[in-house]
């Protein structure tokens, strides 16, 4: 069963009915992933490229729901209405009261209701039971790097025939816990709660978009996209610190937000990796439904700050000195130059843990952090982002 424990659904062991068979943490893919080492550190979390390019929907109701580019809802809304797949499992509600659990989809029509980033972990164990009684169908998984990983580790345990499945691979930057929602409800609807919460909405003024709120009781309204950003540092569960998977190599494609400055507009744009032989054969299925143009692997690197996600090596070896969380990545700094900073992610996320019990906790590290990062500094931050972004090596 599950539990809401500290902002998050963890797993409840009956111990009365566990006989030890250790399956479960040999799925866990926080436990058991090796990387394929490449060489240098931003290679192996890079890993295979096969083609890569920018793109959106030319569908303009899904690009103008989609998160970004509205790309995953139209290939795959292309790929069953050719019955190249039977299904898709992905998420259908934008209520966080629950946990969300993703549910099947048999045809193209269903789609409409699933667009748009959700930014929470995700139950994926309807999936799998699907997939058990189901081995012969052709399946479409869609889910962030951690549960991708361990999607393919269940496909393998069951003896499945992983050309049945296609997964595609959402670029992941860390996923809120739900004390978040419950943050903005104290912040934002006193006396209310949300029916609704849309992470990104591009109705506030186009891509990457503002959130939109839906309290239960009074209309719905945007709160700027930069809180969404100064919040999550406080509320992300402590396993994401120490991820560096940020591009999803497991997958068959991998998609994400285009912040390369090249090949968008505020209509919004997805960069697309292209991983195996699966991968290309469902694109050169789909691209006729898209805009798309070539993009150089490095152009994504340094959209996406791959090299500062690198940090998390050295955070995840200060966490667990004597059990590797990231093997197979060359170590190529000094964990000891990131402690300090490491304890103080620690002391914030601390906060968000536990804000549903004490939400003054939080409150007292925003202002002391509010001290520590004056406009000016804030201000220079943003422009060094901007700077990085878009401007040529």
């Amino acid at each position: 069963s599950w539990e809401r424990t500290q902002g998050m659904y963890l797993p409840q062991i009956d111990d009365s009915l566990c006989i030890n068979c250790g399956l479960c943490a040999s799925v866990c893919p926080g436990l058991t992933h090796s990387y394929e080492p490449a060489g240098s550190a931003l290679a192996t979390v890079t890993g295979t490229v096969l083609d890569s390019y920018n793109a959106w929907s030319r569908n303009a109701e899904l690009r103008h729901i989609g998160a970004s580019g509205g790309v995953i809802s139209t290939i795959v809304k292309e790929l069953l209405s050719k019955r190249l797949y039977q299904s898709v499992f992905c998420l259908d509600t934008y209520d966080y009261n629950h946990q969300l659990c993703t549910k099947r989809f048999g045809t193209e029509d269903d789609l409409l209701s699933t667009p748009k980033s959700r930014y929470l972990s995700v139950s994926h164990e309807n999936a799998i039971r699907y997939i058990k009684t189901h081995p012969n169908e052709k399946v479409i998984l869609i889910a962030n790097s951690c549960a991708l990983r361990g999607l393919l580790s269940a496909i393998q345990k069951l003896k499945l025939d992983r050309d049945n499945y296609l997964l595609i691979g959402l670029f992941c930057d860390k996923v809120f816990q739900y004390n978040f929602v419950s943050y903005l409800e104290d912040r934002y609807c006193p006396g209310t709660s949300l029916s609704e919460l849309h992470f990104k909405n591009k109705e506030s003024g186009g891509w990457p978009g503002d959130m939109k709120l839906f309290p239960k009781n009074y209309d719905s309204f945007f709160v700027p996209l930069s809180e969404r950003a100064r919040l999550k540092d406080y509320f992300t569960p402590e396993r994401c610190l120490y991820c560096v998977d940020k591009l999803n190599i497991s997958a068959d494609l991998s998609l994400g937000d285009n912040y390369t400055g090249k090949n968008s507009s505020k209509l919004g744009s997805n960069s697309v990796l292209i991983r195996t032989s699966r991968g290309l054969s469902a694109w050169k299925a789909s691209c006729h439904t898209l805009e798309y143009y070539p993009v150089d692997i490095s152009a994504v690197q340094k959209a996406q700050y791959l090299e500062n996600r690198l940090d998390n090596l050295c955070y995840g070896d200060l966490k667990s000195p004597s059990h590797d969380l990231n093997p197979g990545i060359p170590r190529e700094r000094s964990a000891q130059e990131f402690k300090q900073a490491w304890k103080y992610h620690i002391r914030r996320l601390h906060t968000g843990a536990v804000y549903s019990d004490s939400p003054k906790v939080l409150q007292k590290q925003l202002r002391q952090d509010n001290k520590k990062a004056g406009p000016i500094l804030r201000f220079f931050r943003r422009c060094k982002n901007y700077l990085l972004r878009h401007l040529d090596p």
